[in-house]
């Protein structure tokens, strides 16, 4: 009887720690990789360092939780150099999302400087837009599911709430990361440097978001639809930039 006992405590402890260990994050295992992504190396083939990466975009309720422990960024305290017109502007109140947000739907209206600010404080940071697209080329089973000609096209849809990971329930993927193609875009850490073809940064003409046909120069493979789409947006955002359906999730490098 109290070997029993004993072992039932031992396994509940297991239980608690194994708990605790989860923090949301999970590994992705690196490797050569190439990119749909033209970038200025010659070759196409990049090497992906081992990262984790968030299972979920960070959510209503733990970005309310942030800034209960950092309320200078509350949008009613951050600092002007921070701040945007629409940064959390659809919350109930400036440190509560209010009853008719959903507390775990992902966070948004939030800008790249608060996303970034948030990982940091979580001992991580954003990620870069290889290992977003690193781990978004994984399905259920398969690391690299890119020529899998049906599931590409369910990407034409990535970003919207038809998306493929958009509906309650999807499957996370072979990494056990979940949404990385569901209705809401997502900040990399260098966004910045994401120029495509028409870029439309510091221009004067309004057309900031312009989806130029031009674009496609900075792609190995335009039809790669989800990367495509995503490359396009980031390229067009500034940092203080808040949208709708646009998040974000963090990622630690690994030793």
């Amino acid at each position: 009887m109290e070997r029993t006992f004993f072992l039932v405590l031992l396994l509940a402890s297991a239980t608690a720690a194994a708990v605790e260990a989860d923090d949301g994050y999970r590994n992705v295992p690196g490797g050569p990789f190439r990119s749909s992504v033209r970038f200025e190396e010659t070759s196409a083939t990049r090497i992906v360092a081992d990262f984790s990466l968030m299972a979920r975009p960070v959510s209503n309720a733990q970005f309310a939780a942030f800034l209960a422990r950092n309320p200078q960024w509350r949008r009613d305290q951050v600092p002007a150099v921070f701040s945007s017109p629409g940064y959390l502007g659809h919350w109930a109140q400036p440190d509560a999302p209010g009853d008719a947000l959903d507390p775990q739907a992902p966070v948004t209206h939030v800008n790249w400087y608060a996303a970034d600010a948030y990982c940091r404080a979580d001992q991580a940071r954003l990620p870069t837009f290889l290992e977003w697209e690193y781990a978004a080329a994984a399905d259920a089973t398969r690391v690299d599911a890119r020529g899998d000609h049906a599931w590409r096209l369910r990407q034409v849809n990535d970003g919207t709430p038809r998306a493929p990971d958009a509906a309650a329930g999807a499957p996370a993927n072979v990494h056990g990361i979940h949404a990385l193609h569901g209705a809401h875009w997502e900040w990399s850490e260098d966004f910045a440097s994401l120029l495509a073809g028409g870029d439309r940064r510091g221009q004067a003409d309004g057309d900031a978001l312009r989806y130029c046909g031009a674009s496609a120069m900075a792609f190995n493979d335009p039809a790669d639809y989800g990367v495509v789409k995503r490359f396009v947006l980031l390229s067009a955002l500034q940092p203080g930039a808040t949208l709708g359906n646009l998040g974000f999730r963090c990622a630690r490098s690994q030793p």
